[in-house]
């Protein structure tokens, strides 16, 4: 009977465990496309305004979103293919948009450090929550994971095939626009989210932690 009582206790231990380790995935996972996403709307919600002349027309033909994108894996020093646009006019060469916007505003240098820290935050607020068996390399990974494929997909989504009659883009109408795909996939979508990822799931997981509800000592009525 005790070793009955010990097999039913393991069975149950393991299937805690088992669904306590797919919410981490599911839930790093999760994490780290909203890292992503996040780090997306601060740099279109800080550039948005700062392209005017020829490069304002071009922006607008292309999408503004579009281009914050390709700004987006500037900052994670991934160039872009095509074209690059300065704070005054377009230039139809290959090259960092954002090293061109900072060119006349150092401000925005500091959205090299926007991809880094979001994906630190993301790793450690994954592996602080978990369960106590659970490593920081598999919380590191969930995050990889979700960041990873967002950012392959807006790699896929913000290329284009250069339109014609669009200020200083008339000599590459015939070619692609879009982020470098071998640097955005080296860089912007395995580099940095295993580096970064990491280093902040191992910071979460030598954080404190304690269950809800557990763990906490009984007030005494006075």
């Amino acid at each position: 009977m005790v070793e009955g009582h010990d097999y039913r206790e393991l069975k149950r231990d393991t299937e805690v465990d088992s669904v306590a380790t797919l919410f981490l995935w599911v839930k790093g996972s999760a994490i780290g496309a909203l890292a992503f996403l996040a780090g997306l709307g601060l740099v279109h919600f800080l550039v948005r305004m700062r392209y005017y002349g020829e490069a304002a027309l071009a922006v607008a033909e292309l999408g503004r979103w579009r281009v914050s994108s390709w700004v987006y894996y500037n900052a994670h020093l991934a160039p872009t293919r095509g074209a690059s646009f300065g704070p005054g006019e377009a230039f139809a060469e290959s090259g960092s948009t954002l090293a061109l916007l900072a060119a006349s505003n150092e401000r925005l240098l500091g959205l090299y450090l926007l991809p880094p820290a979001l994906l630190v935050v993301a790793g450690y607020v994954t592996a602080k929550r978990r369960p106590k068996n659970t490593s920081w390399l598999r919380a590191g990974l969930a995050v990889f994971v979700g960041y990873f494929f967002v950012a392959v997909v807006f790699m896929l989504v913000s290329t284009l095939q250069a339109p014609s009659g669009i200020p200083g883009l008339e000599s590459i109408a015939t070619e692609e626009v879009g982020p470098d795909p071998w640097f955005a996939i080296a860089l912007a979508a395995i580099a940095y989210p295993a580096f970064f990822g990491m280093v902040g799931a191992m910071f979460g997981r030598r954080a404190p932690w304690r269950r809800r509800g557990r763990d906490r000592t009984p007030r005494h009525r006075r």
